[in-house]
């Protein structure tokens, strides 16, 4: 997609539906129409969106995903009624400016005569949105509505585990638990962990374990 290309936006090679943990996976592949995300921060809410637009380019179709709207003018949504799929997260961070809950408003609209989907991506409820427009807070509760899957400490050491793997080095449970003990326990962190602890294993070509990550969390 030209626009996606434009602004050097990426998706995440691991932000797939079959990497999702939870049933929310399976629910946001078979939605269609409007659809409101909602979850706190570091469930999973980039995952989702960036996994719909995986999916529908692997079939084929166009799809746009854009983060943090809030580093842009309005004007970037236009035409984009015309891409067949459409995830914009934290669409809160910019609710309360006029020109762009019109330009959202206007998009709503558009996406829905196109017959494409559309995801809105916000921190809460559709119903708690502060919004001054009533036209798009009305859509915005009249959309299906998706809560993402807050993952259990035991998820986490799951993923983490399987992304070791996929990196070819297995992680202990215990060393996967000292370093969630050790550190914020938001998935994009763990994440950045893990990748630190991979560089360390293949720079000292120790194999994993408590002291090794001790060190790692210490660079």
């Amino acid at each position: 997609m030209t626009i996606q290309l434009a602004l050097d936006i990426r998706l995440r090679e691991d932000a797939t539906f079959s990497d999702y943990v939870g049933p929310a996976a399976a629910r946001m592949a078979s939605m269609t129409g409007l659809l409101y995300l909602w979850g706190r921060p570091e469930s999973g809410r980039s995952h989702l969106l960036q996994a719909r637009c995986h999916e529908a380019t692997v079939q084929g179709r166009e799809a746009i995903y854009l983060p943090a709207p809030a580093a842009h003018q309005p004007d970037i949504l236009r035409d984009l009624e015309l891409v067949g799929t459409v995830c914009v997260d934290d669409v809160d961070s910019v609710l309360g400016d006029d020109q762009w809950e019109a330009a959202l408003f206007h998009l709503i609209n558009g996406a829905l005569a196109q017959g494409g989907f559309l995801c809105l991506c916000g921190a809460s409820p559709a119903s708690q949105l502060k919004v001054n427009l009533p036209d798009l807070a009305s859509r915005l509760r009249g959309a299906m509505s998706l809560e993402t899957n807050p993952l259990t400490d035991d998820e986490k050491l799951a993923v983490l585990q399987a992304r070791a793997r996929g990196r070819g080095f297995d992680l202990p449970p215990e060393v996967g638990r000292y370093i969630m003990d050790r550190s914020p326990r938001g998935m994009q962190n763990l994440i950045s962990l893990l990748e630190r602890l991979d560089e360390a294993t293949l720079a000292r070509q120790r194999r994993v374990t408590i002291p090794l990550a001790r060190e790692a969390l210490e660079l």
